[in-house]
């Protein structure tokens, strides 16, 4: 009963604010394999990713990208803080109930609320450089090739990945869709497939950058 006061404020409430963070947080899984598969574009050479880059810079989807982040992440970020609990007597208890029950499920949900964090200033970092130094496959292999840079996109991928797999799967868990078991192999399955795809384009990318 204790942690219930310290999550939840009012059902009516609490209902549109998890409403909100989970389709807020579908929509930004959704976003984030899309742009996997628009960096995996270098597997196929770098013409290919530079038409691609050329594409969204021609009809001005990098900007609509950035303006979608902007509303949707910030959907996301404002209902997840609203739920979150604010008071360290509150974070304490939510801290002492996860230790005390040593349930899988709870521990997820307390290490994705810390990747959360951590990806938010990592998001709003790369969303930056790509804003003002442009996309193309030059530039960015020029990036990868730097150790910081090529750690911290792996960093990235690694926490997003985490983030959204323990999401999609807290959501369809949550409203009974599927079966808990069989969901968490798929969500699994899934994210070592994109973390894949995430670090054979980065390495494309390094080796690019290693050559010049």
């Amino acid at each position: 009963m204790q942690l219930q006061k310290a999550l939840v404020y009012t059902p009516r409430t609490d209902a549109i604010t998890e409403t909100l963070q989970m389709v807020s947080g579908l929509l930004l899984v959704v976003f984030l394999w899309a742009h996997m598969l628009f960096v995996a574009s270098i597997w196929l050479g770098q013409n290919a990713f530079n038409v691609l880059a050329h594409f969204m810079d021609q009809f001005g989807l990098l900007p609509l990208a950035i303006v979608f982040l902007i509303l949707v992440g910030g959907t996301h970020i404002g209902a997840v803080l609203r739920r979150m609990p604010k008071q360290y007597s509150e974070q304490k208890l939510v801290w002492k109930h996860a230790k005390l029950i040593h349930h899988g499920d709870t521990w997820s949900w307390l290490f994705q609320s810390i990747t959360g964090s951590a990806i938010v200033i990592l998001a709003v970092t790369h969303v930056a450089i790509v804003s003002f130094a442009g996309i193309n496959a030059n530039l960015s292999s020029l990036r990868v090739v730097n150790p910081g840079f090529l750690v911290f996109y792996a960093v990235l991928l690694l926490l997003s990945e985490y983030h959204a797999s323990i999401g999609v799967y807290r959501i369809f868990v949550k409203w009974g869709f599927v079966n808990r078991h069989s969901m968490k192999r798929v969500l699994e399955v899934v994210s070592v497939l994109f973390v894949i795809v995430g670090g054979v384009s980065l390495a494309i990318l390094y080796m690019l950058g290693a050559s010049k």
